[in-house]
């Protein structure tokens, strides 16, 4: 299906802009006072700072849905398996479903994505998430519960791989790690309020209300992206200047301007497996089984929380919600604090081999810029402050120790798995810039995958073998996951090499 497209278009190399009569004017007097062969150089992005900042955080709302709409529903398992007379098991494979459709979902609207663009799927998915939430609000029945759990993670999953999507458009690499620590920040604060909000709704006001509270909050969201929300795939609108998805104010302009728009071009068809097809190269495949392995652990900590809480200390739904806090603070300390760590090792590294104003004006990265140790090369550290907080967890709840040692021993748990979060997330963006919403899909596809597998476990596994013992046995399985990491930061230049020059022999041919 062929789609024309702005004449803005630009392919891997080379960006072609629509500059206006104004900016030519100038352009045209800036050379005649000095080289008329010289050529203006053009901006990565027209977009001025404020401007990116207002997007990189409306879209990091945006993201904020999906973690929230999964940690809001955990305090209120127990009240759910009460009222609709269901098994806490019954009650687990909600979780476990809404895990797999979030992580799945992605992996097409990734795709879709960066062939029509971001606004679209923006509007579409969040207006399917609203109706779902209106319906969970409504449903009596197990059925109705499952499959609208399922349809919500459809809707809000998107936000996943077009969050970092959108970034990675108007984004230098220099500012990538710090814009990235932000968009986390907003599934960070979904994990902080999710359970505390949760729990107290449903103590006050009964599990629907959670439901409603929801459709409330998202109504807005999703008209502030039909009205305002700009388009910026970058192979339709070039740097922002281009013109195509236009808000409808942008559509307003350009017909009162009477401006003539020649599309041209083929978009593809979606490719959902694209996602599948990047887990055959080599680096992408460490990494994200890396961040997979440490994503199914912190999602062991979250899941368990409630039924310890509840079973040890005596907890009721509000008091749990309150449990989380610690959690999610630590996750946007952990978020910002990194992403800023990324943007000073990037900074550092490219002042010190001369390369940080070609990457300012938005060159890609060189294959000899060691990307990899700059993105990931402290990482370990944190993995392995992890694993020794999830053994003492696991031990605390084990003994019943006082309760703020194991909510303390949460906050480390959630800061310190930031670092690799943030660190995976843009590494994968600057290895693949021009498909950044499908590789965050594919991200996304692996971490819900085997988070979701690891919710099957949590139970059954604290109920065999103990809490203490279980926790150790997954702490010892994080730790073996540790040496790959080596192999990326050793062979990662090698195996980018590698790729590019696939590439390019294709581009040839």
């Amino acid at each position: 299906m062929c789609i024309n497209q702005a004449e803005s278009n630009q392919s891997n190399h080379t960006l072609t802009t629509q500059v206006s009569h104004e900016s030519l004017s100038a352009i045209v007097k800036n050379d005649d006072s000095t080289n008329n062969n010289e050529i203006p150089e053009i901006p990565y992005s027209i977009f001025t700072r404020t401007e990116k900042l207002v997007i990189v955080l409306t879209v990091s709302i945006s993201g904020f849905f999906s973690a929230f709409s999964s940690n809001i529903y955990y305090p209120a398992v127990n009240l759910i398996e009460d009222d609709l007379h269901i098994t806490e098991t019954m009650v687990n494979l909600t979780i476990t479903m809404y895990m797999i459709f979030k992580g799945v979902s992605p992996s097409f609207w990734g795709s879709l994505a960066d062939n029509i663009g971001r606004r679209p799927v923006y509007i579409v998915t969040f207006f399917i998430y609203l109706g779902s939430c209106i319906g969970l609000a409504c449903t009596n029945n197990y059925a109705g519960l499952l499959i609208l759990r399922m349809l919500q993670a459809v809707g809000s999953s998107s936000a996943t791989a077009l969050c970092v999507g959108t970034i990675g458009d108007i984004s230098l690499p220099s500012e990538r790690g710090g814009n990235i620590g932000i968009s986390s920040m907003g599934s960070t604060v979904g994990s902080l309020i999710g359970p505390s909000l949760g729990g107290a709704i449903s103590y006050a006001l009964g599990w629907r209300w959670i439901f409603w509270v929801l459709a409330i909050i998202v109504a807005p969201i999703w008209l502030i992206q039909v009205f305002w929300l700009p388009e910026t795939l970058r192979s339709l609108v070039g740097n922002g200047s281009g013109y195509a998805n236009p808000t409808p104010l942008q559509f307003w302009r350009n017909e009162e301007t009477k401006t003539s728009i020649k599309r041209k071009g083929c978009i593809a068809f979606p490719n959902p497996f694209q996602s599948f097809t990047v887990l055959k190269e080599k680096d992408v495949a460490i990494l994200l089984f890396y961040n997979a392995c440490q994503y199914a652990g912190i999602y062991c900590i979250i899941t368990s929380m409630t039924g310890l809480l509840v079973d040890n200390y005596g907890l009721n739904s509000f008091q749990v919600g309150m449990c989380f806090l610690p959690n999610g603070i630590a996750g946007i300390i952990g978020s910002y604090l990194s992403g800023k760590t990324l943007d000073w090792q990037f900074k550092k590294t490219s002042k010190a081999l001369g390369t940080y104003e070609k990457y300012m004006q938005g060159h890609k990265i060189d294959l000899d810029f060691p990307i990899e140790q700059v993105r990931m090369g402290t990482t370990w550290i944190s993995g392995v402050i992890f694993s020794a907080s999830m053994i003492a967890y696991g031990w605390c709840f084990q003994y019943k120790v006082h309760l703020a040692i194991p909510i303390v021993l949460t906050f480390i748990l959630s800061a310190s798995c930031s670092l690799t979060f943030n660190g995976t997330s843009t590494l994968l963006v600057d290895l693949f810039p021009d498909n950044s919403a499908t590789i965050s899909a594919s991200n996304n596809l692996t971490k819900c995958l085997l988070g979701a597998t690891s919710i099957l476990l949590v139970q059954p596994g604290i109920d065999s073998i103990g809490v203490g013992w279980f926790f150790t046995a997954a702490s010892l399985f994080l730790l073996s996951t540790k040496p790959i990491l080596s192999l990326e930061l050793k062979y990662g230049p090698t195996w980018r090499a590698e790729r590019q020059k696939r590439e390019d022999q294709k581009t040839v041919i």
